[in-house]
């Protein structure tokens, strides 16, 4: 046995959670910085929860409510600058992936006035990030329990990692998932999957990894395919019941954790490039990579996939027939000039790297031409 394991969050979910426990939110500090998407966290009710629970601890707050989907660093910088002009103690995430992991990245920049983002990136930070709280709306990101950001510059998707940017707190209510617009409710559920799979077949996966992932695998099949039921070959999931959104959230918090300890795999990486160039919503352009991600997985370390299956108690089939109906909204045009410019993306890559086998780029490039053969121009 060999496990090597740190989450320091305190992670707090449930119905009502925030409304429940608000003091908790005392130990962000007497000040901070409120950040939002622009219209889903009042939506949803979570703005508000948090609004009522700051002003019963006497805390003080301002609010940023402009992050939108791919949160780009020139918006963090902007949050950055009103947080050091409010001289907050530290931020307060609302929202899916993007906010969170806008909160995470802000803390930092408010933390460190001036910094560039080579800075960022390279974690050359003179002082540690101001501390932060996240409030999830959506049941896919994992953000809550991760030390992960993910930034657009430069028009790419861009990551940093640090134990520093662990949530001090993290609250899970699944009921403000309710308000979340179909498109997005099935994007953010095979974003956790994604997680997951990814995970289990990671060259930094250890046992307690997988049985995160495995459980977060499990949960999301048993609502995929009440999804199907309901829904047909559209897996529709505007009808979905607080108790599936529950259980996608709990699938979310597991995926989490899972990709704490490993990161994710190709899947990721490239579908970064989906939704940089193709506008794909970002857990449909992963999750779009999972059937051709367990075939690779198949041909390179049949034993583990064989184990995988066991584990999940479905066939391959239908493991791979439940993901192709989820993201079969995925059509996008990429043609052979936009495989060779994405080339250099797959070299030296963190995420590729971690794959088992030794993956190379031209094999990324055979699988966007597997993936999408009718529409190569």
């Amino acid at each position: 046995m060999s496990m090597n394991h740190y989450m320091p969050t305190r992670l707090i979910t449930g119905r009502d959670c925030v409304k429940k426990s608000p003091e908790e939110l005392k130990r962000i500090g007497d000040s901070v910085l409120v950040v939002t998407g622009r219209n889903g966290a009042r939506a949803c009710g979570a703005l508000g929860d948090v609004e009522e629970a700051l002003k019963s601890n006497g805390q003080k707050w301002v609010l940023y409510d402009k992050i939108g989907q791919n949160p780009k660093l020139e918006d963090c910088m902007e949050a950055a600058k009103l947080a050091i002009e409010w001289a907050v103690d530290g931020v307060v995430g609302i929202g899916g992936g993007s906010p969170l992991d806008a909160a995470k990245c802000i803390a930092v920049l408010a933390a460190n006035p001036g910094m560039t983002k080579e800075q960022l990136y390279g974690l050359m930070w003179k002082n540690s990030p101001l501390k932060i709280a996240a409030v999830g709306t959506t049941a896919g990101t994992g953000s809550e329990v991760t030390k992960v950001s993910v930034i657009t510059t430069d028009g790419r998707k861009k990551s940093f990692h640090h134990d520093a940017l662990y949530p001090l707190l993290s609250f899970g209510d699944a009921g403000y998932t309710m308000t979340l617009p179909e498109q997005f409710t099935r994007s953010t559920a095979v974003d956790a999957m994604a997680h997951c799979v990814e995970s289990y077949f990671s060259k930094a996966a250890d046992g307690l990894s997988r049985n995160f992932a495995v459980s977060g695998i499990c949960i999301l099949l048993e609502v995929f395919k009440k999804m199907q039921q309901s829904g047909g070959a559209d897996m529709a999931c505007e009808a979905m019941s607080y108790q599936d959104r529950e259980k996608c959230y709990e699938a979310s918090i597991y995926g989490g954790l899972a990709i704490n300890k490993t990161g994710t795999c190709f899947p990721h990486t490239m579908g970064y490039l989906l939704t940089e160039d193709y506008g794909i919503p970002h857990g449909t352009a992963c999750a779009v990579f999972l059937p051709e991600f367990y075939a690779y997985n198949r041909r390179v370390a049949s034993g583990l996939s064989e184990k995988f299956l066991e584990d999940i108690h479905v066939g391959e089939e239908e493991f791979i027939g439940l993901i192709k109906a989820i993201t079969s909204e995925c059509k996008v045009a990429i043609s052979e000039e936009k495989i060779a410019k994405a080339h250099g993306r797959w070299e030296n890559n963190n995420s590729i790297r971690k794959c088992q086998g030794e993956m190379t780029a031209d094999e990324a490039d055979d699988i966007l031409r597997r993936i999408f053969p009718r529409f190569l121009s």
